[in-house]
């Protein structure tokens, strides 16, 4: 019976490689293979196995024979997905295993903040002790914002409740709303007015690019905090810098930007603004259960017929 060959072309956990037995898979690793490296691979792939930080364009799509390109991420906006539909290829990726990492990042970056650590770290590293003369605030009684409700944003909203904030909720989505209708869901436009804190938990895709643009920024007030753990190409990260430089609004803690990993320099030239490597979903814990879940559908999606012919579930 034929084997179906897997490909691992990027730096995942293997914890669960032995839900592929040796029998029915073979598993390759090549980490670090570009993608010409892929398209002239010397075996036939049948599944892919990569992660966010690979691009997946038409070029890759159009020149491939392999049937299911598995991320090991979130996010899918990586992959041209619209046409890999048009070329019957079947797009896996792991949407909920690490949204508890996600919206614990999403809240250590509001500590930051809001508790100014890495500050103090610094000052006492100077030798300056005694000085305490910088800002400090509680979260109990804030209002937080949370945009879009889904695995990461729910999570946060339960993260919220725990240090007594109050809830401002939105979602396009009428089903989410429905399942999360113990929260105060407000229009957008009001949650943006009237949030201390607005933190943001929406996918990348075409709707979504540039969603908080500029003249939504323009809603915030001066005193707000904007918190991003989601996608950099949602955001106009141009007019974010000119009001965080304005004043306009009082801080912002990014995780992520709009072309990673090329940082616009502007941000780094701010003293109102925290930023992290895109790390927010990435620890020890989510990588490992990314893995198993990807695997998990994996195995789903192939299965063998009693014939040596491989049929995919697509």
């Amino acid at each position: 019976m034929e084997k179906i060959n897997i490909l691992i072309a990027d730096d995942i956990d293997l914890s669960y490689l032995d839900l592929f037995p040796k029998t029915n898979y073979n598993i390759i690793f090549k980490h670090g293979l570009n993608n010409q490296s892929i398209l002239n691979f010397d075996k036939r792939i049948d599944c892919l196995i990569i992660r966010s930080t690979r691009i997946i364009d038409k070029k890759f799509l159009d020149n491939c024979s392999i049937k299911i390109i598995a991320t090991c991420s979130r996010g899918v906006d990586n992959i041209d997905t619209d046409y890999a539909k048009l070329k019957n290829i079947k797009i896996i990726n792991s949407s909920g295993t690490n949204s508890i990492s996600a919206a614990e990042h999403t809240f250590g970056l509001i500590l930051e903040v809001f508790k100014r650590i890495s500050l103090s770290d610094k000052i006492i590293r100077k030798g300056n002790f005694e000085y305490t003369e910088f800002e400090r605030r509680e979260l109990y009684g804030k209002k937080i914002g949370i945009i879009g409700v889904g695995k990461v944003g729910s999570h946060v909203a339960k993260l919220s409740l725990a240090f007594g904030m109050k809830i401002f909720a939105n979602d396009t989505d009428v089903n989410v709303k429905k399942i999360h209708n113990n929260l105060n869901f407000k229009p957008l436009s009001y949650l943006l007015k009237h949030s201390d804190i607005i933190t943001l938990h929406i996918p990348l895709n075409k709707e979504n690019r540039k969603y908080i643009s500029k003249e939504k920024l323009n809603l915030f007030n001066k005193d707000s905090v904007f918190i991003n753990t989601s996608r950099g190409g949602v955001v106009d990260e141009k007019h974010l810098i000119k009001i965080l430089k304005a004043g306009k609004i009082k801080f912002a803690a990014l995780d992520v930007f709009e072309h990673e990993p090329d940082i616009n320099p502007e941000f780094l030239k701010l003293n109102n603004v925290i930023l992290t490597n895109h790390i927010a979903g990435k620890t020890s814990e989510s990588r490992v259960k990314m893995a198993k879940d990807i695997f998990l559908q994996i195995k789903e999606h192939l299965h063998f017929s009693k014939n040596p012919k491989l049929y995919f579930k697509i």
